[in-house]
């Protein structure tokens, strides 16, 4: 297993303790600029132009061509799609959706990522569509509470399956939320490096623990945020 992939007997382990200087090496002579350092303490980074234009116009067009059809689970959103699960990028795609899959085989995605996690990009736990449309009125006038978060993992008394086994999280803008309240991933810094093995009993108790505050991220069309995995996030409203 690659040492830059968390397992569950290393939930205590800093970033910072899988990041060393081979990482910055890495950083200064094969990846995109990068302030590792950052990703290291903050547990995300922004990539400016992530994906081409391109590549982005093939995505949303997909996804306008065929978000009438889908459909999605009970107890889901009804504007979050997830497809492409344990999708090997080398192996035919089992479920289509291509042009969401190709914006990880951007060049300058792609070196960015190979740079954060010390290997190519050679498969995906899942990829996932999330549509912010518009709040109600109503909700709009409350503000979501800073223990309103997630980590990627099944959150059950056992932790079974927590955390995911993924070694980044990427989001890709195919629309603009430069500014906060436009549906933007919401991130909580630094959250990755606290103390996560009661996460499960918290999550079923719904007793998370304050964490600070969140940072909605901003990003233009085509940039992209690569978080880690333990990083505490949520879907931001959108009050547009």
């Amino acid at each position: 297993m690659s040492e830059y992939l968390y397992t569950h007997d290393a939930l205590t382990v800093p970033r910072g303790a899988d990041a060393g200087a081979s990482l910055e090496l890495r950083a200064a002579t094969a990846c995109p600029p990068l302030d590792v350092a950052k990703f290291r303490d903050d547990g995300f980074l922004i990539l400016k132009d992530a994906a081409a234009s391109d590549a982005i116009a093939r995505a949303a067009a997909y996804v306008a061509t065929h978000e009438a059809c889908w459909s999605a689970p009970s107890g889901t959103r009804p504007d979050d799609w997830r497809m492409h699960r344990d999708q090997r990028l080398d192996a035919p795609v089992a479920d289509g959706h291509l042009p969401i899959l190709d914006l990880l085989r951007e060049p300058r995605l792609a070196a960015a990522i190979r740079c954060l996690a010390g290997a190519e990009a050679h498969a995906v736990s899942y990829t996932q569509v999330a549509r912010r449309t518009p709040a109600p009125r109503k909700a709009r006038r409350r503000n979501l509470p800073d223990t309103s978060y997630h980590i990627d993992g099944e959150a059950n008394a056992s932790g079974a399956r927590f955390p995911d086994v993924f070694s980044l999280l990427v989001a890709v803008a195919l629309t603009p939320h430069e500014r906060p309240g436009m549906g933007n991933l919401t991130v909580f810094p630094q959250g990755h490096l606290r103390d996560w093995h009661q996460y499960p009993d918290w999550k079923l108790d719904k007793a998370l623990p304050d964490i600070g505050r969140p940072y909605e991220v901003p990003l233009g069309v085509g940039d992209a945020v690569l978080c880690h995995p333990l990083l505490p996030h949520r879907g931001g409203r959108n009050d547009s």
